[in-house]
């Protein structure tokens, strides 16, 4: 009982940490983002004239959540399964 209990904290820790660094780097990237926008005198930055470099940065984060999120449960069912 109390080893499950202490695989399920373990568990819990890791995803939250896990959520903890992709939110920082989301955080970070929007920084960046708006750091961009406000050296570019509050203009939307176009890539080849296309593609504002909002949506690169939007991608980004998506990315970055989805791939801690995913990489956290991972850990999270393996230390289950121990």
């Amino acid at each position: 009982m109390l080893e499950s209990l202490h695989k399920a904290i373990r568990g819990a820790v890791i995803v939250i940490g896990h959520a903890l660094i992709a939110s920082v780097l989301v955080i970070c990237s929007a920084a960046v983002d708006h750091l961009i926008r406000y050296l570019n005198g509050g203009q939307e930055m176009l890539v080849y004239n296309r593609l504002p470099l909002s949506y690169l940065f939007q991608t980004v984060d998506v990315a970055m959540i989805g791939v801690f999120g995913v990489f956290g449960l991972i850990e999270a069912i393996r230390i289950m399964r121990e």
